[in-house]
């Protein structure tokens, strides 16, 4: 019961003070708020580019096998075309995993940002405060 009483307590006071920052919407909370929509962004286009490349890489092991099947069948013109494709698909894949990178960099450094939004903001709304 007494747990039941205290966990209330602290839940109204989260709700208050929930509440109060939920007011108070100057330029830093909107500089969050943006920050967040583009994290979200990042974040969708890092899932994007992860997908691509696991795709690239399927074609490049498929490309792999086939080009064995056919160097055992002695096809020499199958072999050639064979190491073509391979070669374009390996360049398609070292492509997307570099845009990959990128994209995790840029939303690392967007995380950075919003962190550091989130502090200026905490910091301006406890100058308010006193």
């Amino acid at each position: 019961m007494i747990r039941n009483l205290v966990g209330g307590f602290l839940a109204g006071l989260l709700l208050v003070g929930a509440a109060a920052r939920a007011d108070d919407s100057d330029a830093a909370d909107q500089k969050v708020a943006a920050d967040k929509a583009k994290l979200e962004q990042d974040t969708s286009k890092v899932k994007a580019d992860k997908a691509t490349v696991k795709a690239a890489h399927e074609q490049v092991v498929g490309d792999r096998q086939q080009l064995a099947k056919d160097l055992a069948a002695h096809d020499k013109d199958a072999v050639a075309a064979d190491k073509a494709k391979l070669a374009t698909d390996r360049a398609a894949l070292k492509s997307d995993f570099q845009q990959l990178r990128a994209d995790k960099k840029e939303r690392r450094e967007d995380r950075r940002e919003l962190r550091e939004d989130r502090r200026a903001d905490r910091r301006e709304d406890r100058k308010g405060r006193h």
